[in-house]
């Protein structure tokens, strides 16, 4: 399982600030997974961390993997 958590405005949209997902093989996959039941996910800018590091390309998911996406953060 991949455990997934969700900040800001995409919890709103999830309706839910985590959700576990049988194990995809990368982040790609997962996202197209994850806009397909919610669309308003492909509206949305986010990045993408895999266990706690910011990744800027698809990476590969192992069993376990903890997958955050973080809305751009404000504040000083």
């Amino acid at each position: 399982m991949i455990t997934i958590r969700f900040f800001g405005q995409l919890t709103e949209i999830t309706g839910r600030p985590t959700l576990e997902k049988e194990d995809s093989v990368d982040t790609d996959e997962l996202i197209r997974l994850l806009e397909q039941q919610y669309p308003a996910l492909k509206e949305s800018r986010y990045k993408i961390a895999v266990n706690r590091n910011i990744v800027q390309s698809n990476t590969a998911l192992q069993a376990g993997a903890e997958v955050a996406l973080l809305p751009p953060f404000s504040g000083g």
